[in-house]
């Protein structure tokens, strides 16, 4: 966020409406690109994200020390944290009206989305890489060895002897082959990992307060999530600045009906900006 710059277009520039979007620039920020009338409802939205929010925004979660996701035993500790984990929380639009909610289910066009930073340690971001990658290369590699026999002569000659189709078909069977074995080997994989890691959002204690309040991760139909890893934090967009209390009192004391006295009162002060140029 640019501070002590005041774009004329925009009707919450340098407001705590800004702090929480921490944009890196006026220019890259979404607002800018959007009419009065529209920043306004834009800012509306902001207000419902925050109602829906624990007191201390994401900030608590994306600074903790240790790994959200390790499961230790009695007489264990998590992994210290070392990256971070991003994925998508979205939350059912309070202004959309039942019939357009699919029974609770995301809906981009009827929900809020804001991304979360859950720090863990290197060996449940191992893990986690090992389920979402070994299961396909095994699939793969099933697949191509099936290929690659039957486009040899020595395979493929004897086989067309009891039909033209056979080779192919034979192929065919390779890659089911291989989908059934990265079935069985993903399954395998998510129970072993489910007893040492809390993968699903009702399993993280960081998570518990944004669930109880609304909130679902965006993603997977079978409850666990799918992570991205970074060695950084974000350092631009929705809930990724620092000090997101102050900013979020403000904007839950002035309501929804401040929303629009806010933008007012920006816009008056930007050009009070220029005019004393």
């Amino acid at each position: 966020m640019e501070k002590g710059l005041y774009n004329p277009d925009c009707a919450f520039c340098d407001s705590p409406y800004c702090a929480l979007l921490n944009q890196k620039s006026c220019k890259k920020c979404c607002m800018s690109k959007l009419e009065p009338e529209e920043q306004i409802k834009a800012g509306e939205d902001i207000f419902f994200v925050v109602e829906a929010l624990p007191e201390n925004g994401l900030e608590d979660i994306m600074n903790a020390k240790e790994c959200a996701l390790c499961r230790p035993g009695e007489d264990e500790a998590p992994g210290e944290a070392q990256r971070y984990a991003q994925f998508d929380m979205g939350h059912i639009h309070p202004l959309v009206p039942a019939d357009q909610k699919e029974n609770g289910r995301y809906k981009r066009a009827a929900s809020m989305v804001i991304p979360v930073q859950l720090p863990v340690c290197d060996d449940c971001r191992h893990k986690l890489n090992l389920l979402y990658y070994l299961p396909l290369g095994i699939g793969v590699l099933i697949a191509a060895l099936g290929l690659v026999a039957t486009s040899l002569e020595a395979v493929r000659i004897p086989l067309t002897r009891y039909g033209r189709i056979i080779p192919f078909l034979v192929f065919l069977i390779s890659v089911c082959i291989g989908v059934i074995v990265a079935c069985i080997v993903n399954r395998m994989l998510r129970r072993r990992i489910e007893r040492s890691m809390n993968t699903r959002a009702k399993r993280i204690p960081a998570l518990l307060e944004l669930v109880k309040n609304g909130w679902f991760p965006i993603g997977r139909k079978d409850g666990m999530i799918s992570f991205s890893f970074t060695k950084e934090k974000l350092d631009s967009g929705l809930l990724t600045g620092e000090n997101q209390r102050e900013a979020l009192e403000k904007i839950r004391g002035f309501g929804r009906e401040g929303v629009a006295l806010v933008a007012e009162n920006t816009l008056k002060r930007a050009e009070r900006e220029q005019s004393a140029e």
